[in-house]
């Protein structure tokens, strides 16, 4: 009877460890599914929304990356595609955009996660467009040829999972940056 009782506690407590230790990897891996994903997702949407923005692309395609009432109440994406837009009188030829991701923290079982991100967009090249270059020349001076500097800034995010996909669904501005 001795030996049958240590042979199932050793066999417990080994039992023990494999399901904490299977645990552990289970919620590592999904965390780790869950940053890959939401690191794509805010690249890819914020390029998305610079594009919008800087080119004036048609915005249909950010649907996949944003929530419908972020879109909604976007200022930035407001302005950009109105005649009052900062680019609006450029041609963009191309842009550079980049976004670093500071921190982010989703937990497997959750359908929210939290991220900060430094976004920038470092180079546009693009010229005022001939029919407005007098104009603009005449309204803001000799370098206002080339289009105006992008707003590198700090943003919290929140997303959410949406039938199983990622979305964006608010975005606040922390600080405005200057420099690289």
């Amino acid at each position: 009877m001795r030996y049958l009782r240590r042979f199932l506690w050793f066999i417990t407590t080994r039992l023990f460890w494999v399901i904490i230790i299977s645990g552990a990897l289970i919620v590592s891996f999904y965390l780790a599914m869950n940053t890959a994903n939401i690191y794509i997702l805010l690249q890819d949407g914020l390029d998305a929304r610079a594009g919008v923005v800087l080119v004036q692309k048609e915005p249909y395609e950010l649907t996949k990356f944003f929530g419908t009432e972020f879109l909604q109440n976007d200022q930035l994406l407001r302005v950009g595609m109105s005649e009052g837009s900062p680019y609006a009188h450029y041609d963009i030829r191309s842009y550079e955009h980049t976004m670093s991701l500071e921190w982010v923290w989703s937990w497997p079982w959750d359908q929210v996660g939290r991220a900060t991100v430094v976004e920038d967009v470092p180079r546009i090249d693009g010229k005022v467009k001939a029919a407005r270059r007098d104009e603009v020349i005449a309204a803001r001076g000799e370098e206002a040829v080339d289009p105006p500097r992008w707003q590198r800034a700090r943003y919290n995010v929140t997303l959410a999972r949406v039938n199983g996909q990622w979305k964006i669904s608010g975005m606040q501005m922390v600080e405005a940056l200057n420099g690289p």
